[in-house]
């Protein structure tokens, strides 16, 4: 996780970003399930993220390149026109959580049912056992141009596959922090 400090940065800069971020550490192209996280913060008037002194760039990457990720600090960065930099890194481990959430997830189903099936495939390969709650349908900028994406939630894990899904994730997109999962309140049935 690193600290940002900056211009707010631009709609659609999750490519941008992660262009930017392959410059420095190239490896990041190659490191299977490696993504950004989606950078949380207020939603500026034109729909870009503001930066503030609580903004942080958090990368998911292999154990092995934790030490190489250090190339990071203190960087520049030139996302979509906008100038933005890394502050010190600082390491964060896998924390299970019965519940898990992220706010993008695509499989390039628009439709809902579908999507959930193919969602559910990919949780029976991995052999997790969880409920699924699925959002509305966004639509996000992959490489290949906009998808239909949607938040999703899973509840009622173990903590083994909590810890699976955070390293594996759903989905496709994870470079630009699609189906990438972090732990998120429990949900419990109302009575």
């Amino acid at each position: 996780a690193f600290a940002l400090a900056g211009e707010n940065l631009p709609p659609a800069f999750e490519w941008p970003l992660y262009r930017e971020i392959a410059r420095l550490v190239p490896w990041i192209l190659k490191a299977p399930r490696a993504g950004i996280l989606p950078i949380r913060g207020p939603r500026t008037p034109e729909g870009g993220v503001m930066i503030t002194h609580r903004s942080r760039l958090v990368v998911r990457l292999p154990r092995d390149r934790v030490c190489s990720s250090s190339a990071l600090e203190h960087q520049s960065l030139a996302v979509g026109g906008r100038a933005v930099t890394l502050g010190e890194g600082t390491f964060r481990k896998h924390l299970p959580s019965a519940t898990l959430y992220s706010p993008r997830v695509t499989t390039g189903e628009a439709d809902e049912v579908r999507f959930l099936a193919v969602i559910e495939e990919e949780l029976s390969v991995l052999g997790v056992n969880g409920q699924l709650i699925c959002g509305r349908q966004v639509e996000i900028e992959l490489e290949e141009g906009r998808v239909p994406a949607f938040p999703v939630a899973v509840h009622g894990l173990r903590e083994a596959d909590s810890l699976l899904l955070q390293r594996t994730g759903l989905g496709r997109g994870q470079p630009v922090g699609c189906g990438l999962l972090v732990p998120h309140k429990n949900i419990t049935a109302a009575d």
